[in-house]
């Protein structure tokens, strides 16, 4: 767990989520939610929303006049990250820069997860191969599933797509993905759902 979460916002930055805050009174005391989600050519992509209060276990980092929010399973891909505002005569928007991601994408949207060193990174690699044998199968049924963390035995994946709505979730982690992921890596002890 990050102890001391490291988000960064521009000014420029800042006076947008402040002038978006204040653009409606509904918004009065929202935060800012800051996440990493699987997307983009190079697997995961930020993702930035209104948010009216702190889930359980968010990281709060405080900012100028408003909190910024990240879930605990994002909060490793955030730590880090730089947000800026830019606009151009064709485009606006927020922008990200992290300089402990890997293998951003040359369109600067999607980054790669950091990957942990030693025997953790030997974990994570065998977790990544079986889960590339199990992801056809929910592929075929429309969803999809990634490795957000491997820490101490414990995978933690994301379900997408089909599998994530649906109400067999749980069935689908225990009994497809982590039943063939500790059949497959002795070093894995659990696997629980990433929010």
């Amino acid at each position: 767990m990050i102890s001391k979460l490291r988000v960064t916002l521009t000014e420029r930055a800042s006076e947008q989520v402040r002038a978006l805050l204040a653009r409606d009174e509904a918004t009065a005391g929202y935060g800012l939610r800051v996440g990493a989600e699987p997307g983009g050519c190079s697997g995961y992509r930020y993702s930035l929303a209104l948010a009216p209060a702190a889930a359980k276990g968010d990281v709060i980092v405080r900012q100028d006049g408003f909190d910024v929010l990240v879930d605990t399973a994002s909060a490793s891909m955030v730590d880090g990250v730089r947000i800026d505002y830019v606009e151009s005569l064709t485009s606006s928007g927020f922008v990200f820069a992290n300089p402990d991601s890997s293998d951003p994408c040359s369109c600067g949207s999607s980054f790669s997860a950091p990957r942990p060193d030693g025997n953790e990174a030997e974990v994570w690699r065998q977790v990544e191969d079986a889960m590339a044998l199990i992801r056809p199968f929910l592929q075929r049924d429309g969803g999809d599933a990634s490795v957000v963390d491997v820490t101490g035995g414990v995978v933690s994946v994301r379900l997408t797509g089909a599998c994530g709505g649906c109400s067999s979730a749980l069935d689908t982690l225990a009994g497809v993905i982590e039943r063939q992921l500790k059949e497959s890596v002795p070093a894995v002890k659990r696997v629980v759902l990433a929010s």
